[in-house]
């Protein structure tokens, strides 16, 4: 008789699991113990004040890179609000002579003006009185001078006193002054050649662009009343705000970086602070123009002389540690932390202070927080 094959409990085949996942669990704990630690579990530590010792392959696993301190006489202070306008003594304010209505305006805003060249066209009554005056005032000069030159004659051959002679030349410089007077007047405009009466023109006193204009056709003007803001255009002056703290050190000569590489100088100080910011307003001489456009705002990085021992590092090696700055200087395979007075910046560098810190020494600019965790100071 053929005998059954023999069959297995379901106990028996959990029992043969449970006994595999063990032998399993324990073979791999023996594999994980003893194969060889990698390089980064394998640092050396040494006494906290000493800092870290790591080696070159361990240097390597962690992106370890470190570059120069450098010795500095400036400190860069970025970010600061400026504004460019023109110079004080390079622009005009345009104003009306004579009362009277806007005919047309021959410029607008951002046109360049030449010296002498017509800028809008009025009507005016007024005009046509200072013309009279005008005529009015050179009949009496004209006559008081020949007075003038017949007394003094007189006077030469003793017919008249000296006095009378004296008295004559003094009417005559007065109406030669009321001439001078009432065609100065006249010297800012120009009467429009077959207009209607009355009718002229306001001049450019000056070459440049025109910044700003408050005219328009058919408006009633003034006497006096500004209508063109005229600026030379290859000049240009740039205004920003500056901390109080450094009104010791803003002196004139002082460089400014503008955007786009441009450079300005320091030219004068506010003496008293901005209401608004608590700011100090400065002002700085653009070396030339370029692209910049009155009243355009941008950033600019003042250049400030910097302390005895200051010193040039990577902004990235830089660690916030309290108020002030803490950063990993490499002497072979030790790595130790410096806490820094950090007295200004740039897009990539910034400038320390440490007595700790001498210039040569290797600065960390990359994994110095990968340091700071192995090696804190405290």
């Amino acid at each position: 008789m053929k005998s059954q094959p023999r069959r297995i409990s379901r106990a028996t085949v959990l029992i043969i699991s449970i006994a595999g996942l063990v032998l399993a669990a324990v073979l791999w704990g023996w594999w994980s113990y003893s194969r060889p630690a990698v390089p980064l579990a394998a640092t050396t530590q040494v006494p906290s004040e000493d800092g870290v010792r790591l080696e070159a392959l361990q240097i390597s696993s962690l992106g370890i890179k470190a570059e120069p301190a450098v010795s500095t006489d400036e400190v860069a202070l970025t970010g600061l609000p400026a504004e460019a306008m023109p110079p004080l003594e390079a622009s005009t304010q345009v104003t009306v002579p004579y009362a009277g209505i806007v005919i047309r305006l021959l410029v607008d805003e951002g046109e360049r003006v030449r010296r002498g060249q017509p800028l809008l066209r009025l009507q005016s009554r007024e005009l046509l009185a200072a013309q009279a005056d005008v005529q009015r005032a050179r009949s009496q000069a004209a006559l008081a001078g020949q007075q003038a030159r017949r007394d003094a004659q007189l006077a030469e051959e003793g017919i008249i006193p000296a006095a009378r002679r004296e008295q004559s030349s003094a009417s005559a410089a007065i109406a030669q002054a009321s001439r001078l007077q009432a065609e100065g007047m006249l010297s800012q405009l120009r009467v429009v050649s077959g207009g209607s009466p009355g009718e002229y023109e306001v001049l450019a006193p000056q070459d440049g662009r025109i910044l700003r204009r408050s005219a328009a056709p058919g408006q009633a003007m003034e006497a006096m009343a500004p209508v063109f803001v005229i600026a030379d255009a290859t000049r240009m002056d740039v205004m920003f705000s500056a901390p109080v703290d450094l009104r010791e050190q803003l002196l004139p000569g002082l460089e400014v970086a503008l955007p786009g590489g441009g450079r300005a100088q320091i030219v004068s100080v506010s003496g008293d602070t901005d209401r608004s910011s608590q700011s100090l307003r400065v002002r700085a001489r653009a070396d030339a123009a370029g692209s910049l456009l009155a009243g355009q705002q941008f950033a600019v990085v003042l250049k400030l002389p910097a302390p005895a021992g200051a010193l040039r590092v990577p902004r990235s090696a830089l660690l916030p540690h309290r108020d002030q700055q803490l950063l990993y200087v490499q002497q072979g395979d030790l790595f130790h932390g410096v806490v820094v007075n950090q007295l200004g910046h740039d897009d990539t560098h910034a400038v320390v202070l440490s007595p700790s810190l001498q210039p040569g020494m290797q600065v960390v600019s990359r994994g110095a927080s990968v340091l700071k965790s192995m090696a804190p100071v405290e």
